[in-house]
């Protein structure tokens, strides 16, 4: 029986809706964040229920021909980028699976056709509005950043690939800017377990 902390040998053999890696060990399934379609890899389970569990990736014995290296260096810390250590013309098929499967699963939709996604020429610096959750790190500085997946602690970072290039690094200088202004007027974030302070996000929009 699959329990909590066990250490596994797996193949990641399909994805699932939030681009998760699904894996079977005995007939078990594994959901593990950052695993792609054709890894081997060893994992410690972090849940197990019944019929399934999580598990973390620890080591990838073998890639996956459709592995890449995320550009990000907080990629895989950071919730927002679920799937960028795949390529992108299997991002777009797993985009275009997951858009079928919800029409016919949830819409109960089957008689129609369903063309192949346009994807971009250059799929990073597209976005043209960024939200960086602001707070304070253990040492009592001001960060800013995004969140982990599945919680409120603020991975550090002042720009994401995904938002808009215009002369230079916009969003990384204006965070600078608020941060330093926050500090030399001792302007605090809000805390989210004491209910004070000011500044929960920065939002930049071009």
């Amino acid at each position: 029986m699959i329990k909590k902390n066990d250490i596994l040998d797996l193949t990641i053999e399909d994805l699932g809706v939030n681009g998760e890696g699904i894996g079977k060990v005995d007939g078990y399934t594994l959901f593990v964040k950052d695993g792609v379609i054709g890894d081997k890899v060893t994992v410690k389970v972090m849940k197990a229920n019944k019929n399934f569990g999580f598990a973390r990736l620890m080591e990838i014995k073998e890639p996956s021909k459709d592995r890449v290296s995320p550009r990000c260096s907080v990629a895989r810390q950071c919730g927002g980028c679920q799937i960028q250590c795949i390529n992108y013309k299997e991002q777009l098929r797993f985009k275009k699976n997951k858009v079928y499967n919800n029409l016919v699963r949830i819409g109960g939709q089957s008689d129609f056709v369903m063309n192949d996604v346009m994807g971009m020429d250059e799929p990073f610096n597209y976005r043209n509005k960024s939200q960086f959750p602001v707070g304070m790190d253990k040492e009592g500085n001001i960060i800013s950043g995004f969140y982990a997946g599945r919680t409120h602690s603020i991975i550090g970072v002042d720009n994401c690939l995904l938002g808009i290039e215009k002369d230079g690094d916009v969003n990384g200088t204006i965070m600078h800017i608020v941060k330093t202004f926050m500090n030399i007027y001792n302007i605090k974030p809000y805390d989210e377990k004491t209910h004070k302070g000011l500044v929960r996000h920065v939002l930049i929009r071009i």
